[in-house]
């Protein structure tokens, strides 16, 4: 028998936390929310949480068709697909802060606060994954989010049971979002 206590295990050390351009493109997404809260106030609020997911579902289906269509440097709109993968990270954070309903916060700091944890959980799932969503194609980014939302749409009908699973959800989209403007956000790419 022996005497000596086992080492404790090492702390795992990931070499990849978060890519440089995260917070470049993170900071761009809070600069368009306030921004358009200067605009239209709290207008979201109007929204169901059902609603929001819909709003959600539409810009995803608009970028998926761009992709799969190769006109995401031509959109008939002339509205730039950029701002739409930037209105998934912020309308993934209003429907994190409409979860919490917690009035004593202001929405500001809520979506903040999510944007935080978004970010902490893509640390964690790149100390296993590392930098894989570097090999995933555009049209995938837009693919794994619409997947992501068929699951919200199953379980947006009982927010109380499936609280944390819809989280988790949104903090993956606004995550695959913002890896996405990370991969491709500088330039014109194709499916």
């Amino acid at each position: 028998m022996s005497l000596v206590a086992p080492a404790p295990p090492r702390p795992y050390l990931c070499s990849v936390a978060v890519p440089p351009e995260y917070n470049k493109w993170l900071k761009k997404a809070q600069a368009i929310f306030t921004q358009k809260r200067q605009q239209y106030g709290e207008s979201w609020r109007a929204l169901s949480f059902p609603s929001l997911i819909d709003l959600l579902l539409i810009k995803a289906h608009r970028l998926r068709t761009l992709y799969q269509q190769n006109r995401q440097d031509k959109p008939a709109t002339g509205e730039n697909p950029i701002e739409d993968w930037l209105s998934l990270v912020n309308y993934c954070a209003i429907a994190l802060a409409s979860l919490e309903k917690n009035p004593e916060i202001s929405v500001e700091e809520l979506v903040k606060q999510n944007l935080e944890l978004a970010q902490h959980t893509l640390e964690r799932k790149n100390a296993d994954y590392g930098d894989a969503w570097r090999l995933m194609r555009p049209l995938a980014f837009a693919e794994f989010i619409l997947m992501k939302l068929e699951r919200l749409r199953q379980m947006d009908h009982d927010l109380y049971t499936h609280h944390g699973a819809i989280r988790d959800n949104l903090i993956d989209i606004i995550n695959y979002a913002i890896l996405f403007l990370c991969q491709y956000g500088n330039e014109v790419r194709t499916a």
